[in-house]
């Protein structure tokens, strides 16, 4: 079964050709999350036939027979010693169109002292990534492309031979359909597919992890309407990223997974119009005036699944007293829903989101400059009555003046 990693990359060669960069999300076979920076081919353009190495690209062989699922991240139990394999032939082809195939034929000795039985096979591509969003510090990220649990194992007593055909399927299974609802994936679903499993999760008919496989950190492009912020900056129409970041409800809202923008948006906005954290996160012409315009701005499908909910934050102008701010649609993250810990905040604004336990995920990109942002959370400052906490460009944590602009990325829940 080609994995999830392989449809992306497809999906998204169709789309740009060649080249592929910026948001395209992979996995490697640890499981961390990389983004493709570069050009990519299939199969890749340098030798990767077989390899022994379980960490290394190339076609392996296991004796996992777990179903496989396009979640996988690597064979189950990837053989590593005790066979040597010589590549005979490969060829390309095509069923159909729409069907292409890749198949490589091996021959495989035993060369241990006992006999062995083969079940999976499995293809890794090294592809050249960046660890963050649209970043051009590229590492080479060797990553699952297809996982296949024979049908026949292969079983070769000690010190024979046998041939070993693996014929590798580029096309994508077709769509499951439970309770009358068709299941795909956040990333390509139609926006009327993705409102669809969204308000059948929300009734109970399907399961968006167990059923569709959604996982935190799978992103969706969506686009935004233009709108005015405070201060009257024009926010022009821009598609921009959105990311699961959570499945857990976020405090008693009732929703089935929470998302936060992936990117800031392409103009700057400030906290609040005077320099004061007075009246706190709730008082801010952030809270009050930007946010409420940027959720009008959303696509119908997502406005009309937002959940109000509420938000803890210190009460500002110095102030150590926890707060609730109720009725918000979007907000801006704490400090310690990013980093896990306070270092500029007072304690008591949440805990850490999933999404964010990964430290590169506090890295966004700034529409406004290709690079990035500086961008702002909820929490007023400790030390100063004027500062709101913010993310640098470097995912660390940081602050700046109320008055100042900064990016803008908030969260959602539906």
């Amino acid at each position: 079964m080609i994995t999830k990693n392989m449809k992306n990359l497809t999906a998204m060669l169709l789309q740009s050709t060649t080249t592929l960069f910026g948001s395209l999300q992979v996995t490697n076979i640890e499981g961390r999350p990389y983004y493709v920076h570069g050009t990519f081919s299939f199969p890749a353009t340098r030798a990767e036939t077989f390899t022994l190495d379980a960490a290394a690209a190339g076609v392996s062989f296991g004796t996992g027979s777990t179903e496989p699922t396009e979640y996988d991240r690597n064979l189950e139990h990837t053989i590593t010693g005790g066979i040597t394999v010589t590549l005979t032939r490969r060829v390309a082809g095509c069923d159909a169109p729409g069907n292409p195939w890749l198949q490589y034929t091996f021959t495989v000795t035993n060369t241990g002292s006992e006999a062995l039985t083969i079940r999976e096979v499995g293809y890794k591509q090294s592809i050249k990534c960046a660890t963050t969003p649209g970043r051009a510090n590229s590492v080479d990220a060797v990553c699952l492309l297809d996982r296949t649990v024979l049908a026949s194992p292969l079983e070769i007593a000690a010190g024979d031979a046998a041939v070993l055909v693996y014929k590798l399927k580029t096309n994508p299974m077709p769509n499951k359909v439970i309770g009358g609802v068709d299941i795909v994936s956040f990333e390509w679903g139609s926006d009327e597919q993705i409102a669809a499993m969204i308000d059948a999760a929300r009734a109970g008919t399907i399961d968006l992890q167990r059923d569709a496989g959604w996982r935190v950190g799978h992103m969706r492009k969506i686009h935004i309407e233009a709108f005015t912020g405070g201060g009257n900056v024009a926010h022009a129409a821009q598609d921009i990223d959105i990311v699961i970041s959570s499945f857990s409800d976020y405090n008693n809202c009732g929703c089935i997974l929470q998302f936060d923008f992936v990117e800031a948006l392409a103009a700057k906005q400030r906290m609040h119009p005077t320099e004061s954290t007075a009246g706190g996160y709730g008082a801010s012409e952030m809270a009050t005036v930007t946010l409420p315009a940027l959720a009008e701005a959303l696509p119908a499908w997502l406005k009309a699944r937002l959940l109000t909910f509420d938000v803890l934050t210190s009460a500002g102008n110095g102030s150590s007293s926890i707060e609730s701010v109720p009725g918000n649609r979007l907000a801006l993250r704490s400090e310690v829903e990013l980093f896990g810990r306070t270092t500029s905040s007072f304690p008591g604004e949440g805990a850490q989101i999933d999404y964010y336990k990964v430290p590169g995920m506090r890295m966004k990109i700034g529409g406004y400059s290709g690079k990035e942002a500086f961008w702002w959370e909820r929490s007023p400052m400790t030390k100063y009555s004027s500062y709101y906490c913010l993310v640098n460009s470097s995912g660390q944590a940081t602050d700046d003046r109320a008055i100042y602009t900064n990016g803008l990325a908030p969260f959602g829940c539906i």
